[in-house]
């Protein structure tokens, strides 16, 4: 199990910090941590192997601190690209 993580940690690493497996959910992982934080596109729906996600139900929590991360790092990466590709702000018809 540890070597498999470990190449999952690595493929991931190398494509851009995300791995897209057969169902098409999205796989990310942070630095340091063992956790698969996943997203599925289809439903709009993220899920994390961490503890605090397994039981957020009795606590009314939506994410974990993991999930948040990933967000907010997918998040400052589309505001870098628009602003590389010179497009800022929203477009009015």
């Amino acid at each position: 199990m540890m070597m498999e993580q470990n190449l999952i940690d690595y493929i991931i690493e190398v494509f851009d910090g995300v791995l897209v497996d057969e169902y098409g959910w999205e796989h990310y992982t942070i630095k340091g941590k063992k956790y698969d934080i996943r997203f599925d596109p289809s439903r709009i729906e993220w899920a994390c192997d961490c503890p605090a996600f397994k039981f957020r139900r009795r606590h009314k929590i939506k994410y974990c601190k993991h999930i948040k991360e990933v967000q907010n790092r997918k998040f400052e990466e589309r505001v870098r690209q628009a602003q590389s590709s010179g497009r800022a702000g929203a477009r009015v018809v």
